[in-house]
């Protein structure tokens, strides 16, 4: 073995082991408050089919036809960064997307080689996936949890996109920090919960800005909800419902700035642009044009483009290896949505106390997504998230319990014990 190969091989042990060391302390973590919280077999299988979809991509010569271009772009950018000191192009005064900013440091202390980069993406991906399996635990139960744990370790299309190089895992990674506060909000106006969103939402607008910024509405109005939900903790509530609602209107003018004609033009623009780059029309990946030129055309046409994010491409619609591939990860996914409106109609009325914190994300999400794609092949790599997000959201409405909160019974006697059946229940 050759001296560069030596390394290389090296390299990839570290991210490897750093990352499974990292995974396991995160679920030790958890487990001292979720005693049931047992979802190791599941993350072996998970991790172990992420690292063969590695080996197996690169040993087959189809790694540039598979992967994309995009990737090169993301690496040369981290290869500039590495050269720079710190402060040039890194945070807190960088410009660069947050991923690269991650790639550039394992090739500025690592030298890292690009196999050990993708196991250290399926480590951050792996983190985020284990953040919303705990809000599982904490919405539905421990089984619940560990179900939707055998489901994302097997989803095919995440096997894929969890080791790329590209944007994907850093936010699959902030998605987890948004869910998991906002749950631990949810069920408890835990305030730690807060951190850990803000955390995530600001991950999320340093990787994908459009998309973080839609992350961090919902994550606002997690918070809103979760407080006007627990009115029995006055103290901490209405802090917490007047800060949301002072931030919306120090928000409204960028809100109005962000939809303002100019900004739609150029929202518009890149719409055109990322249709184009799938062909005419006739092209499997390729969608038809939607106008997003006004307000009124972004509410008119935006459901038309959430419905093509969710189903297409079609699964029948393949032309080379990587669309037969992902025709897979198609079926997965309309089995799940399949699966999940069965759910939301069977639950309806309980829909939003059972998952509200997955599903605040999961629908801005798809709205950031549904006005960024412009063609099919991009929106089978976005809708990843939102099936990942579907998939917990489904395991909390198949048995998830809206909490009832009991009226604390009265008595004449303080010091008296309270009947039997006679508690105060906490709202989850």
């Amino acid at each position: 073995m050759s001296t560069d190969a030596h390394l290389q091989a090296e390299t990839v042990v570290v991210a490897g082991l750093l990352s499974v060391y990292v995974i396991a302390w995160l679920v030790r973590r958890l487990r001292r408050t979720r005693p049931g919280f047992n979802i190791g077999p599941q993350l072996v299988v998970g991790v172990g089919l992420r690292w063969l979809a590695i080996a197996g991509i690169s040993s087959t010569g189809l790694q540039q036809s598979l992967r994309g271009g995009d990737e090169n772009v993301f690496l040369a950018w981290a290869h500039v960064l590495a050269d720079n000191r710190f402060g040039h192009g890194y945070y807190p005064h960088g410009h660069y997307p947050l991923h690269t900013v991650i790639f550039a440091l394992q090739f500025k202390f690592g030298d890292f080689s690009e196999g050990a980069l993708r196991l250290t993406q399926v480590g951050l991906a792996t983190i985020g996936v284990v953040l919303i399996l705990a809000a599982v635990h904490d919405l539905a139960g421990a089984r619940s949890a560990r179900f939707a744990a055998w489901v994302l370790a097997i989803e095919p299309a995440s096997i894929f996109f969890n080791s790329a190089l590209h944007k994907e895992p850093v936010m699959l990674f902030a998605t987890g920090l948004v869910v998991f506060g906002g749950t631990k909000m949810w069920r408890r106006l835990d305030l730690s919960g807060i951190l850990l969103m803000a955390i995530g939402g600001f991950m999320a607008v340093k990787t994908r800005p459009y998309a973080g910024w839609f992350l961090i509405s919902a994550g606002a109005l997690v918070i809103l909800h979760a407080s006007l939900r627990r009115m029995d903790k006055p103290l901490r509530a209405m802090p917490l419902v007047y800060a949301v609602i002072i931030a919306g209107f120090v928000a409204a003018p960028a809100v109005v700035q962000v939809t303002s004609k100019k900004s739609l033009t150029t929202l518009q623009q890149s719409q055109n642009a990322n249709a184009e780059s799938a062909g005419k029309v006739g092209n499997n990946l390729a969608l038809e044009r939607v106008d997003y030129s006004t307000r009124g055309k972004v509410f008119a046409n935006l459901p038309k483009r959430v419905l093509d994010v969710l189903v297409r491409p079609y699964p029948w619609q393949v032309s080379n290896p990587s669309q037969q591939l992902g025709a897979v990860g198609s079926l997965f996914a309309l089995t799940v949505l399949l699966l999940l409106i069965g759910a939301v109609w069977k639950r309806r009325g309980e829909v939003l106390a059972l998952s509200g914190p997955i599903l605040y994300p999961m629908v801005f999400l798809l709205m950031a997504y549904a006005l960024s794609a412009g063609n099919a092949g991009t929106g089978f790599r976005y809708r990843t998230h939102i099936i990942v997000l579907g998939i917990a959201m489904l395991m909390a409405l198949r048995e998830g319990v809206v909490p009832q909160t009991v009226p604390e019974p009265e008595r004449s006697d303080s010091r008296a014990p309270a009947q039997p059946g006679q508690r105060l229940a906490a709202v989850q």
